[in-house]
């Protein structure tokens, strides 16, 4: 019982310190706004239309818990505030279910995507 509430704690302290961490950003959309079509926002939810070319990059910023829909699969490369590079070849159908995050994004390959973001 013990360890659980620590892990519990511990999850619960992660997801506060990331929500912290993303607040000292901007919005990708303000960041960047030529990709951002916001079809809907409602109270803590947002709904983005995101259209990105190769070539396009994002400076750093910070999204809320957020679901990504990928219409046009493309491969992408984020980075995060301490360096760590991830990539992504998202394909055509692909969902992903992601937590407050802070990072820049470089574009590979043309992409099309939703996301819903909750918690603005």
């Amino acid at each position: 019982m013990k360890n659980s509430c620590l892990v519990v704690a511990l999850a619960i302290g992660l997801v506060a310190s990331a929500t912290c961490v993303a607040e000292e950003y901007k919005d990708g959309c303000a960041v960047e706004p030529k990709n951002c079509n916001i079809l809907k926002q409602e109270g803590k939810v947002r709904v983005i239309d995101y259209t990105a070319k190769a070539g396009d990059k994002v400076g750093m910023h910070s999204h809320p818990a957020h679901v990504i829909y990928v219409l046009k699969g493309g491969k992408s490369k984020f980075t995060s505030p301490d360096g760590t590079v991830k990539e992504l070849d998202a394909k055509t159908g692909d969902v992903f279910i992601n937590g407050p995050t802070v990072h820049s994004s470089e574009h590979i390959t043309d992409i099309h995507v939703i996301i819903v973001e909750t918690g603005q």
